[in-house]
């Protein structure tokens, strides 16, 4: 017993007649040729849509949101210019390419300055001033770490290390 059915029978063996030639194929006005246009290139669509995924997805990192963003910003125009002209297709995944590159770079700005501002007023530059200022030498350097921990600690009413317990 074969898992497989049987091959369809015809009159030229294996396979069923093929279709007349030269015919219009169903639906064709009067009995007309039709002409088909070739389908067109979507690539750079398809390239803004990916990387504009990637930057949204990736905003956090900020240098990931920012180059995604802005090549899918790119990519998305000219994609864009391309389909309106109809020398490429993929206007939809172009649009959605930008936007959403858009999304990611916006997002990778936000991101960018709540970090810098929370670094700020939690002495950052203070704490960058401390380690350059102690070099090599490894006691400064815990200090400055300490420092800057319990500046950040008092901010925001928070205990960055747990305190031993006896």
């Amino acid at each position: 017993m074969s898992q497989y059915p049987p091959p369809p029978s015809g009159p030229y063996g294996e396979y069923p007649t093929p279709p007349p030639g030269g015919y219009p194929p169903p639906g064709a006005p009067g009995g007309q040729q039709y002409w088909q246009e070739s389908p067109k290139g979507k690539g750079l669509a398809i390239t803004a849509l990916v990387l504009g995924i990637l930057a949204l997805l990736s905003f956090w990192t900020i240098l990931g949101g920012i180059l995604f963003g802005l090549f899918a910003l790119i990519f998305g125009i000219i994609a864009m210019v391309k389909s309106k002209s109809g020398r490429a297709g993929g206007f939809g995944m172009a649009l959605t390419g930008l936007i959403l590159g858009l999304l990611g770079l916006a997002g990778s700005v936000v991101f960018l300055i709540v970090g810098w501002t929370v670094f700020e007023e939690t002495g950052g530059k203070d704490f960058i001033e401390c380690v350059s200022n102690a070099g090599n030498d490894q006691a400064k350097l815990d200090q400055c770490e300490r420092d800057w921990n319990q500046r950040v600690e008092d901010k925001f009413s928070i205990t960055l290390t747990p305190q031993p317990t006896n």
